[in-house]
């Protein structure tokens, strides 16, 4: 049996918040037995400056960070070890065209874009040696409808869909090849309990889940029927207090937290 180490790490004053304040917002956990990490911990701060120093916290105890989120007044990541990656950065701007201009000499460096998050108006992105992907590509569209068609376009030449973010009046993907992923398929709704039901329909249908993203107002999920884990679960709570306790008790039941979404319950 594995050993996991699991870490909660948080500042104490950002906890002492009323439920109320959470009336329709939600933390979304999406987890999964058989994966490959070792150890996890989650760490959240409220500022990103802040969460930049943890994030090399965590990096100095061998943790690379695996998924980050934003929302109400609350940075979250998630680290592990044994994620396969050999090295990681991150960058953040304001502003895309200056974003996208560091994305691409991070490319040069031989990074790859693993995690994309849009929070207190900032983009942020996460960086990754050691993926195994190749010819990776991001597409920004202004429109649902136009982002929609940009998908199926990539899966027509081949590439699979490995991350999506939508914030600042756009949808961003990013794709790549040689990804693992072999039968992708998505769905995107404007209400948290219709998409408890596609998930539940999805798995009797055989796929996994291995996104759960949430902006511009809709929740979004990617699906793959390509197994990766033996069992899958995920919890949406009311209150990042209460999201905390329920990620303990998933870490004793040995599941691993593998993505983490924050949003609304319309």
């Amino acid at each position: 049996m594995k050993w996991y180490q699991k870490v909660l790490i948080s500042i104490s004053g950002l906890m002492v918040l009323s439920s109320l304040s959470y009336a329709e917002h939600i933390w979304v956990g999406l987890y999964a037995k058989g994966t490959k990490m070792t150890a996890q911990s989650l760490v959240s701060r409220e500022y990103l400056g802040d969460m930049g120093d943890a994030i090399e916290t965590e990096w100095r105890k061998g943790f690379f960070l695996v998924d980050l989120a934003q929302g109400r007044r609350t940075w979250m990541g998630i680290f592990a070890k044994g994620t396969g990656y050999t090295a990681q950065s991150y960058l953040h701007s304001s502003n895309w065209k200056k974003f996208a201009k560091g994305v691409e000499k991070k490319k040069a460096q031989g990074f790859d874009l693993i995690d994309l998050e849009y929070g207190d108006a900032e983009w942020v992105g996460i960086f990754a040696k050691g993926t195994g992907y190749t010819d990776q590509v991001y597409v920004a569209d202004r429109e649902w409808k136009a982002f929609r068609q940009t998908i199926k376009s990539y899966w027509e030449k081949g590439y699979a869909l490995t991350e999506i973010e939508a914030g600042g009046g756009q949808w961003v993907g990013i794709f790549a090849k040689n990804t693992g992923y072999k039968d992708q398929s998505y769905i995107s709704l404007d209400d948290w309990s219709a998409m408890r039901k596609v998930i539940r329909d999805r798995w009797d249908d055989g796929y996994q889940v291995t996104k759960l993203e949430y902006g511009e107002g809709r929740w979004f999920a990617l699906f793959d029927k390509n197994i990766r884990w033996s069992e899958e679960a995920y919890s949406s709570t009311y209150g990042w207090e209460r999201f905390r306790l329920t990620l303990k008790k998933y870490w004793k039941k040995d599941f691993d937290i593998i993505g983490i979404a924050s949003g609304w319950n319309d």
